[in-house]
């Protein structure tokens, strides 16, 4: 599952090309393609949360979740996906249009996809990722851990959570293979189109494996410590010394496992919903 986000995303909005989402709102309507979009988040929230979770409580150095955890805050991050989307493309948008004759398209749309998933997971996604983790670490609900961070802060704690920092330094990279490197493995993998869908299923599924091969390790040291700070309410440096004095160098690699098979069960299973629906939908 998406970060945002971690995850994955906290950040999970849809996995496909800037060019592709362009395209998308020029054929669909915006109320299809938010069914679309709402069912088939639906489907990878029920499949690869309890992953996502997983990943999150190891890296905050927490234990596994019980069977009543699993699905903690999975109806947060849901209700999240849609104004991280929302931000998503319209920050897609501002971007590709300034980048439009400055850089080539290739580069232009990874930018694009970059700088997209980490305003739409730092806007809305990072105060809600803060909450589950929390909520998580203090065995609260999430209705107490927000009186409880609104309480001690105001609007400013729940606007402003710890790790933002480190979102960012998450995202861009991870994004970056969310939306761009995903479509591109894809296309290179789905040689014939007209391939049945017995043959690009397979496919697909190595095509989110590889790409999370990718995106999972070279974003996790960020995940890592973001989601230390998120469950302890801690600084940065803070949650780095913690981190070193507890568990080492690979205290920094901890959920990776998880993480890295929660995001291949996204990036297979969004796409995959989706594709799904607009072929019964007629779109």
């Amino acid at each position: 599952m998406a970060d945002s986000d971690d995850g994955g995303s906290i950040s999970q909005t849809l996995p496909t090309s800037s060019e592709q989402r362009v395209e998308e709102r020029n054929t669909l309507s915006l109320t299809r393609r938010a069914r679309i979009v709402a069912a088939a988040s639906a489907a990878d929230m029920i499949v690869n949360f309890p992953l996502w979770i997983a990943a999150k409580r190891l890296s905050a150095g927490l234990s596994l979740p019980s069977a009543r955890e699993l699905y903690k805050g999975s109806g947060s991050l849901y209700l999240a996906m849609g104004p991280m989307t929302v931000i998503a493309d319209g920050t897609t948008s501002i971007v590709t249009r300034a980048l439009h004759g400055v850089l080539d398209p290739t580069p232009s749309l990874f930018a694009a996809a970059s700088v997209s998933g980490a305003a739409g997971a730092v806007s809305f996604g990072a105060q809600v990722e803060n909450l589950i983790v929390r909520a998580h670490s203090t065995r609260s609900s999430i209705w107490k851990t927000t009186t409880d961070v609104f309480g001690a802060g105001g609007l400013r704690a729940l606007a402003l959570p710890p790790g933002l920092a480190m979102i960012v330094a998450r995202e861009v990279p991870y994004c970056g293979c969310l939306f761009f490197l995903s479509d591109q493995v894809r296309r290179a993998l789905r040689s014939d189109e007209a391939a049945s869908a017995s043959s690009r299923v397979p496919r697909d599924m190595l095509a989110a494996s590889l790409t999370a091969c990718v995106a999972g390790p070279i974003s996790h040291v960020p995940s890592v410590i973001a989601a230390h700070q998120q469950a302890h309410a801690v600084s940065l440096l803070a949650a780095c010394a913690h981190i070193r004095r507890t568990a080492g160098a690979r205290g920094f690699c901890a959920g990776l496992v998880p993480r890295t098979v929660s995001l291949a069960g996204s990036l297979f299973v969004l796409p995959f919903s989706i594709e799904a629906l607009q072929t019964a939908l007629g779109t």
